[in-house]
């Protein structure tokens, strides 16, 4: 884990660096540095003094501070200090960021005077006064619960009572299943999507500095064709070096990415190459085809799935939380039914903002549902005050804390939520190295948003889906509940009530063949089926366009998701698996697929099992 979350800094850095095509210089006075202030038990210090020349600054409530080109210009010395603590002074070298200072307290029965809410992590430090090979991982001391009884935090007075579990399917006297919702898959509709970077939403990428455009999917199975799921896969340059690291899901397929952060603006890059392994072939991009590795072991997968719910519990979510908390328990208890016993761990994460009584609060990843559903009844939504929250803290506090199951075939963290993060320069920073983060822990981000989101937190959120292999769900006016709620840029939107969505999701993403080549049988497959997304929207196609369609007659592969993984040109008929042939069947994982294709005016749909 240590490893793993160190290469997230890192690589976060580096392709930081290379999306922006600018050498990386000696300090000091190139670039922004980023730093963090903490104490000797990695507790981090808001409001210790950074001063640098003539410049002075505070640490803000994370202990982070920022030294722009102009204050670096001023000198290669700063001088750190802290009420209560032994100042420092040091000296900066060219180094990798972020900056990382820790101060020594001056009497050691002193209360660390740090925020109790916020979890990061460290990445090698680069300066004089401390050596520069001390990889670890540190974390405050947020509140966290692992049983049904709140745990007390060491630096908040207030205790909060257990309340007893709602009965099944309700919450608060609000009834489970009142909820509807569309889902926007675009990994579905992969032709759909670059009319929204282009296009409608192309003036809001500069507001988070994240382009899912160059992708790479990769294949891994073993000798008989079994899927390999939870194997580590890495993107790599002409020089071996690491720009985005992946993990196949319950197919064996992985999505990685070339220049997700920044705007595109080097183009497209030669010599990449993947590695599951110790074994590196050269990448082809999406377009191209699938990448694909056959592993010499034998076929084994894990039963557990792990899914945590990350809530908004800020003032604004007050029309809709009561809701979202009688489905919770619905959706817990259906979805351990409908994947046929598989071992389903839930944990749950609420947060608010930087100025609320608190950032995040965690219940762990636990087997027992009514640990899940106690805390997430308590909750009650208060607070914000502002349009932003603290999306990255809380993406953070349940991705570190949580206790994620690395071997689990499905890691799902739905995010409920109906404001994005703040757009200041290091928040954007901590919201790219918890999506990379996601992506190296095979935790697919799937938002739910609520009502009052703006198509630039649209732009965001799918977005993020797509780094970490997720979906994206969006509540719609339907229900009647809560204020008006977006209509999602897409072709189509099929609503459906939430809870539903939730289930099947779970289903489609922890779904496995066992290893003599069979799906348990108590296992919907025919509801799957029914909610497989087509490429494109047949109601919205003219004449001529439908005409052309037509004459093309192409097929169209999708998962068992709904993710569209190849294109070809060729012809579904009734004689059977033979007219497939142009399909890339044998390099495919054994599993459901579907093959559609648009054949005069409407669609045809032929589920094909691969053995």
């Amino acid at each position: 884990m240590k490893r793993i979350l160190s290469f997230v800094l890192v690589a976060l850095i580096g392709i930081t660096s290379a999306h922006a095509c600018i050498k990386k210089k000696a300090l000091p006075g190139d670039r922004e540095l980023v730093g963090f202030v903490m104490d000797t038990t990695q507790a981090l210090l808001p409001e210790a003094t950074i001063q640098i020349g003539k410049t002075i600054l505070r640490t803000s409530w994370d202990g982070r501070f920022v030294l722009t080109p102009i204050m670096l210009a001023q000198g290669n010395k700063i001088n750190v200090s802290c009420d209560g603590y032994e100042s420092k002074t040091l000296t900066l070298t060219e180094a990798a960021q972020p900056l990382l200072i820790a101060l020594t307290p001056k009497f050691s029965k002193k209360k660390p005077n740090h925020h109790p809410e916020l979890a990061t992590r460290r990445g090698d430090v680069m300066y004089k006064s401390l050596s520069a090979s001390e990889p670890a991982v540190f974390m405050t001391g947020m509140v966290v619960e692992e049983a049904a009884e709140a745990t007390v935090d060491a630096y908040d007075s207030k205790v909060e009572k257990t309340v007893k579990p709602s009965p099944t399917g309700t919450a608060n006297n609000v009834t489970a299943g009142k909820l509807t919702a569309g889902e926007v898959n675009d990994f579905a509709k992969w032709y759909f999507w670059p009319s929204v970077l282009d296009n409608s939403h192309q003036k809001y990428i500069s507001d988070w500095h994240l382009t899912p455009r160059h992708r790479y999917t990769v294949q891994v199975t073993n000798k008989n064709g079994y899927p390999v799921a939870a194997r580590a896969v890495s993107l790599l340059d002409a020089n071996n070096n690491t720009l985005f690291q992946a993990v196949t899901d319950n197919t064996g397929k992985a999505e990685l990415w070339y220049q997700l952060i920044g705007n595109n603006l080097c183009g497209k890059h030669a010599g990449l190459r993947l590695r599951v392994d110790d074994t590196i072939i050269d990448a082809k991009e999406w377009s191209e085809g699938l990448n694909t590795f056959v592993l010499d072991e034998e076929c084994a997968h894990s039963d557990a799935v792990d899914v945590v719910f990350v809530f908004d519990a800020t003032g604004s979510m007050g029309d809709e939380l009561r809701y979202l908390q009688a489905e919770m328990k619905d959706v817990i208890s259906r979805a351990k039914e409908a994947t046929g016993g598989l071992n389903i761990r839930t944990g749950a994460v609420v947060y608010r903002d930087h100025s609320d009584e608190y950032v995040t609060r965690i219940s762990r990843l636990t087997e027992d549902i009514t640990t899940t559903q106690t805390f997430i009844d308590k909750q009650t939504a208060n607070g914000g005050g502002d349009y932003p929250e603290a999306v990255p803290e809380a993406l953070m506090a349940a991705f570190n804390s949580a206790g994620w199951d690395s071997e689990a075939r499905a890691r799902i963290a739905f995010l409920v939520l109906d404001a994005p993060c703040h757009q200041d320069s290091t928040t954007v920073a901590l919201l790219h190295e918890q999506v990379l983060n996601a992506a190296a822990l095979g935790i697919r981000i799937v938002p739910v948003v609520c009502s009052g989101l703006g198509e630039s937190g649209e732009l965001l959120l799918r977005t993020m889906a797509l780094a970490t292999n997720g979906t994206s769900f969006f509540l719609t006016d339907d229900s009647g509940i809560g204020h008006s709620h977006l209509k999602p840029t897409t072709d189509s939107l099929k609503v459906e009530h939430l809870n539903d969505m939730l289930v099947r999701t779970i289903v489609e993403f922890s779904l496995m063949p066992n290893c003599a080549g069979h799906w348990d049988e108590t296992v919907n497959q025919d509801e799957i089926e029914t909610f497989v997304q087509n490429p494109f929207d047949v109601k919205d196609l003219t004449e001529e366009e439908r005409i052309a369609k037509d004459s093309r007659t192409t097929l169209y592969l999708l998962d068992i998701s709904g993710k569209l993984i190849h294109v070809y040109q060729g012809r579904l008929e009734e004689a059977g698996d033979s007219q497939l042939s142009g399909l890339p069947i044998p390099m495919l994982s054994t599993g459901v697929y579907f093959v559609k294709a648009f054949y005069d005016g409407q669609w045809h749909t032929k589920k094909i099992l691969v053995h």
